[in-house]
């Protein structure tokens, strides 16, 4: 079977491309062989006579969430630098080809950050809201939607309208885009509720899209891809590449997720690249309404000790968090992780002096 990016550096002279499994997806296929295999020997064996029992109807409530047991994905080239790629969870998401990060996860491997997939399904289940913060190409959003069916809700906010027109893609391609509500904004604090807010991000990097960071010159989304034109930015006086962005700008807007998500939720995952203190500022009636919200945050102490103007929304977020509402943190450990379909290591966290000597990491906040 072809490697995927055996095809991927040709010329596109084919619709679609069949790949094989490996890593997470292998080991979901071995299960999935295993538990077929022992559901045979089963229905073989000659069952004890046992008297006739009146039939009762079981009423059982499915989510969607699923497996892709079958031997191969399907990867599909759709437009320009389109790809359509299908996840091991069996929905499509569409993504650009000149991404080499979170794009990279769905197209070769068809699952991102399977630990954090393992605790992020954990915490709700059919009919429940959920909210996606920095949703990105739609992964978690996709994935919550699965789970939640028809009678939940995912709410998904990304601040990047270049990032947000494959998101909208991929809920289409998900199934999704009934119980998805999307939403192009930055989750910000009350504060920066309504203003047009300045995002920057690198495309071959776009999972680091920020508000923080400034590009050096203003330039079309081309002129950011990696080239024959572009290379000299990227290398430095011996020709080597140094990891220096060729940032972007385009402009957002401001919203607080308390002015539109309306009712109780049941998680909430933030991915917003140093803005997690100004999401949860701008949440503090969700969170208060919502009684068995669960929330996953990336967490980066390098924020706290290198940039002081972000200390007291951080120093905020923590007190709110963990004192006025009472949350636990605990570490999600990918170095720790058993395999796919496994819940991971949950290091707890109990001082404030640990919590800031963290590696970069997601953590679980649950309510004590």
């Amino acid at each position: 079977m072809v490697k995927l990016f055996d095809r991927l550096q040709l010329p596109w002279t084919i619709d679609t491309l069949v790949v094989s499994p490996t890593g997470a997806e292998a080991e979901a296929t071995a299960a999935a062989a295993k538990a077929a295999a022992d559901a045979a020997a089963t229905a073989t064996a000659e069952p004890p006579a046992e008297p006739s029992k009146p039939r009762r109807r079981k009423t059982r409530v499915r989510t969607r969430t699923r497996i892709v047991h079958k031997r191969d994905r399907r990867i599909l080239r759709l437009t320009g630098d389109e790809i359509a790629a299908e996840t091991v969870y069996g929905f499509h998401l569409v993504v650009p080809a000149w991404n080499v990060d979170v794009a990279i996860g769905i197209v070769r491997d068809g699952v991102i950050e399977p630990w954090t997939n393992a605790v992020f399904l954990s915490l709700f289940g059919h009919g429940d809201h959920v909210v996606n913060v920095g949703a990105n190409f739609g992964y978690y959003a996709a994935l919550a939607a699965q789970r939640v069916g028809g009678e939940g809700r995912v709410y998904a906010v990304e601040a990047n309208p270049v990032v947000f027109s494959y998101l909208l893609k991929g809920l289409f391609w998900s199934g999704s885009p009934g119980i998805v509500r999307a939403h192009n904004c930055a989750a910000v604090s009350p504060d920066k509720h309504g203003e047009k807010l300045t995002f920057c991000y690198d495309p071959q990097f776009i999972g680091g899209g920020n508000l923080f960071s400034r590009a050096r010159v203003s330039r079309d989304l081309n002129e950011c891809l990696w080239s024959e034109t572009t290379m000299p930015e990227i290398l430095d006086d011996e020709r080597k590449f140094i990891p220096r962005g060729l940032f972007r700008e385009v402009e957002t807007e401001g919203r607080t997720l308390d002015s539109f998500v309306d009712q109780p939720v049941k998680a909430m995952l933030i991915d917003a690249e140093g803005s997690e203190s100004y999401v949860i500022g701008g949440a503090h009636r969700v969170i208060r309404e919502s009684p068995e919200i669960s929330i996953i945050v990336e967490w980066d102490p390098h924020s706290y000790r290198h940039h002081e103007h972000l200390r007291p929304n951080i120093d905020a977020m923590w007190n709110f968090l963990l004192d006025e509402q009472g949350f636990q943190a605990f570490r999600i450990c990918p170095e720790d992780y058993p395999g796919f379909g496994h819940m991971p290591k949950l290091e707890p966290v109990t001082t404030r002096e640990q919590l800031f000597n963290l590696p970069h990491s997601d953590l679980l906040l649950k309510r004590a």
